[in-house]
């Protein structure tokens, strides 16, 4: 071998070296992702013993191990809430939510520039849920991605085919459960659906509206019944808005099989 080639060929090693010490760097060692599994696992079980500060100590040092993990902001929504910390609740909110809309994989969709105020909404309709429930004396609900996903498009649909019901048009997804169904793969235990609109001459999605659209549902007994319901464990929040900030919402309550 001359010298040439040698150097060619260490200089090579060199770098296919350093390519695997940063890709191993930028993974979590499997000792951390098992840890943070093992993690989850606590402070779920210490929220369910009303140990929310336990609780959070436990996600927080998972979320740590395992960035971007989504069972760590899932649990710390709940966690962050019950102990009145609503601003980092409201952040794991937004985390669930994000997750949502970068694993949809429908056609409809909101104006790029206004999704932020979308997760930012979504978000608050999500705490306000667990507000009323938490204060009831209920469970609070589990946020998933999935659901909300479910949630915006029926959100969507509504807005971009021009009709306001629980009841769609579309073959296939007539009822929430068919819905469900379709996005799930199976039927769900139980399931309840909320939905409203709001439409005017100003811009419309704002925090405020928002809240007076969830005090809107608590005013109705069959909105706020869904809202009370304590056979469900999980929900999804999904808005759709249009350029002048009309907006329609949809709530969906789940119990999953098994649950």
């Amino acid at each position: 071998m001359d010298r040439q080639s040698g150097s060619l060929k260490l200089g090579l090693i060199a770098g296919l070296t350093l390519l695997v010490a940063a890709s191993c760097a930028a993974a979590p060692a499997l000792s951390d992702v098992v840890h943070a599994c093992v993690l989850v696992e606590e402070g779920k079980a210490a929220f369910a013993q009303q140990q929310p500060y336990r609780a959070i100590k436990c996600l927080e040092e998972a979320a740590r191990l395992r960035p971007g993990w989504l069972p760590p902001p899932q649990w710390l929504a709940l966690a962050y809430q019950v102990s009145g910390n609503k601003d980092m609740a409201l952040e794991s909110y937004r985390a669930v939510q994000r997750e949502s809309l970068a694993t949809a994989q429908f056609r409809r969709s909101n104006p790029p520039d206004q999704l932020e105020a979308v997760v930012e909404c979504e978000a608050l309709a999500a705490w306000l849920i667990n507000k009323t429930r938490y204060e009831s004396g209920l469970i609070c609900l589990l946020p998933e991605p999935k659901l909300a996903q479910m949630a915006r498009q029926h959100s969507l649909e509504m807005r971009d085919l021009g009709y306001f019901s629980h009841q769609s048009p579309v073959p296939g997804r007539t009822t929430s459960m068919e819905r469900f169904a379709a996005l799930f793969g199976f039927r769900p235990q139980w399931i309840a659906e909320n939905v409203a609109r709001r439409w005017g001459t100003a811009y419309l999605l704002t925090p405020e509206k928002i809240a007076e659209t969830h005090r809107n549902f608590l005013k109705k007994p069959h909105h706020r019944a869904n809202l009370l319901l304590d056979k469900v464990e999980r929900m999804g929040v999904g808005l759709a808005v249009n350029e002048n900030g009309d907006y329609w919402l949809t709530q969906v309550l789940a119990k999953y099989q098994g649950e």
